[in-house]
């Protein structure tokens, strides 16, 4: 399989190293189809998922948090970057630089579990079909038998009477399908499962039990997840580490404790204050409103993208386009923020308010 060479080092405990990556769309016009400009959807990211870990990547919809997955595993081809994917002591892989054969083999390692359970399982297959298709396609099991013994052990495995897998899709509720599609990213025993809004479309009541049931997941199959989503609520119960993504760039990362008390992106901040809490102690803090719309990453301003929306910018801000730097202390877990006032601004975290800020407003 292609190496990684001359694209950087890997951390030691990293499973997947995303280096410099950058996915645009061209913005065509005319007859003949003249692209006139470039939609922005994945600009410069770089960040590592380590073995064994949830790292939630979260933002609103169109920060690109979804075509970040997809350019993992390669459902999309990235403009330029590099994701680097490395087994145990293996050599790194970079997926952008594999053949489609290759890219074959190494997907058996990386699944994916989609938003939306009732289109993501095809309606003219059964539970046998749904699930015991990669197997079949990557040749894992000899015989019919085989196939129904292993889709029966894989429905157990979530919860699900094996005597269903016979049935289609439309027997099932909304969570039993999500447990189905989780069913059909463990058929090939992954390392690393992508998880892509995987609870947004159901039942609040469903939601935590998916949540409960992807974690008892992964600590029995010593699982590594990359989990999208928007809701921060769910998010500071599910990941160890948490990326936020603003118009295509990572504006902050961190474990998931520090970044929730103290947040060091103003949009962090935001997305943090509204965020539901059942805490009593904090219940009443101050949510802060975003004037303005999501930056559009087919025209983004310059400097800071998220300045005209941010209650601290100033003039710099509107010119320089700030770096994700480390902001926490240098005996502390690693915290970055792209803000040119980071270490500067007193952020409201999960113990804090959402006062007016002490900078001057621009």
């Amino acid at each position: 399989m292609s190496g990684a060479g001359g694209v950087g080092q890997m951390e030691d405990r990293a499973i997947i190293s995303v280096r410099n990556l950058v996915k645009y769309f061209p913005i065509e016009t005319g007859f003949l189809r003249r692209q006139v400009g470039v939609v922005k959807a994945v600009d410069d990211v770089n960040f590592d998922l380590n073995e064994g870990e949830t790292l939630a990547l979260v933002g609103e919809s169109g920060c690109g948090k979804t075509t970040t997955s997809h350019c993992i595993i390669q459902a999309q081809r990235p403009t330029a970057g590099h994701v680097l994917f490395r087994i145990g002591d293996s050599a790194p892989m970079d997926l952008t630089q594999m053949e489609k054969a290759e890219l074959k083999a190494a997907r058996r390692n990386i699944r994916m579990i989609y938003q939306d359970p009732y289109s993501s399982l095809n309606p003219r297959m059964t539970l046998l079909q749904i699930i015991g298709e990669p197997l079949v396609i990557h040749k894992m099991v000899e015989s019919q038998e085989a196939l129904r013994n292993k889709v029966a052990e894989l429905l157990r495995l979530v919860r699900l009477d094996p005597s269903t897998m016979n049935r289609y899709p439309h027997a099932f509720s909304g969570g039993q399908r999500q447990r189905i599609a989780i069913a059909r990213a463990l058929s090939l025993s992954p390392k690393v499962v992508i998880a892509d809004e995987a609870v947004s479309a159901l039942d609040v009541s469903v939601q935590a039990q998916i949540l409960n049931l992807l974690k008892e997941l992964q600590n029995q199959l010593g699982l590594t997840y990359l989990f999208v989503a928007h809701n921060l609520a769910v998010v500071k119960y599910e990941a160890d580490r948490v990326a936020v993504m603003y118009a295509g760039k990572i504006v902050e990362i961190g474990e998931t404790e520090e970044l929730y008390t103290n947040p060091r992106h103003p949009y962090t901040e935001a997305l943090i204050s509204a965020a539901p809490n059942p805490d009593p102690d904090t219940k009443n803090r101050a949510r802060i409103v975003l004037a303005g719309e999501v930056a559009d990453p087919g025209n983004l301003p310059p400097g800071c993208a998220f300045h005209p929306r941010c209650r601290y910018a100033e003039d710099r801000c509107r010119r320089e386009i700030p770096q994700l730097v480390e902001v926490g202390g240098e005996e502390g877990p690693s915290h970055r923020a792209a803000c040119h006032f980071a270490s500067e601004l007193e952020l409201a975290g999960i113990s804090g308010g959402a006062e007016e800020p002490e900078r001057e407003r621009a």
